[in-house]
């Protein structure tokens, strides 16, 4: 493992008004794992809050942003790497939900006729 210290750039939603640049030591895979273990678990924590708050979605309320934020970092940090990780899981979500396609179009055509209605 190198001692090496490399710089992640954060999107301004996160720092309030402005692209922030974060310092990030390198670590292993038992280091990297210890630390997913303890995001999930802190996800989760806020996924609890969120319901005793009386979300009627705190799961996804918690996981999406997450996964946007991800998304962000990853586009800000490696834009080509970006668009390929998207690509895959784009046929990982496909996979893993073999609907959504589906259900996509139904949420939209449901939320145009929402739409509609309510600009009468």
């Amino acid at each position: 493992m190198s001692d090496n210290t490399s710089y992640v750039r954060l999107p301004h939603t996160l720092t309030a008004d402005r692209t922030l640049t974060v310092a990030s030591a390198p670590m292993d895979d038992a280091q990297f794992e210890a630390h997913q273990v303890d995001f999930i678990r802190h996800l989760f924590g806020y996924c609890a809050y969120l319901r005793e708050h009386g979300r009627e979605t705190p799961v996804s309320d918690a996981f999406l942003p997450v996964l946007v934020k991800l998304l962000e970092v990853l586009e800000l940090n490696a834009p080509s790497e970006a668009r390929q990780c998207a690509a895959q899981l784009t046929r990982i979500m496909q996979v893993t939900f073999p609907d959504l396609g589906a259900l996509s179009r139904t949420v939209i055509a449901s939320e145009m006729v929402e739409s509609k209605s309510s600009d009468s």
